[in-house]
């Protein structure tokens, strides 16, 4: 029987997900939602952020963003590989 540490730990690791590319536009929803297109090797990816992390950045930076569950939990600029911390 699995702790409620390793559910939690497979539950993250099933559903987190991370976009790494170049961001092609960003813009603020009909709904007031400020969202960023990433375009990963021509996939774009939508996500939507805060407004101070929204004016932080300007378009053509290259971003690392994770996601769990379509919520943002990290940001960092440049793009890194699997095995960064």
């Amino acid at each position: 029987m699995k702790t409620f540490k390793q559910m939690q730990l497979d539950y993250i690791t099933k559903n987190y997900k991370e976009h790494r590319g170049t961001l092609s536009k960003k813009y603020r929803n009909l709904f007031g939602k400020y969202v960023f297109i990433i375009d990963e090797k021509g996939i774009k990816s939508k996500i939507f952020v805060g407004k101070y992390i929204y004016k932080d950045y300007e378009l053509g930076s290259k971003l690392t963003i994770g996601e769990l569950d379509h919520k943002l939990i990290n940001i960092r600029p440049g793009i890194c590989k699997n095995n960064d911390e």
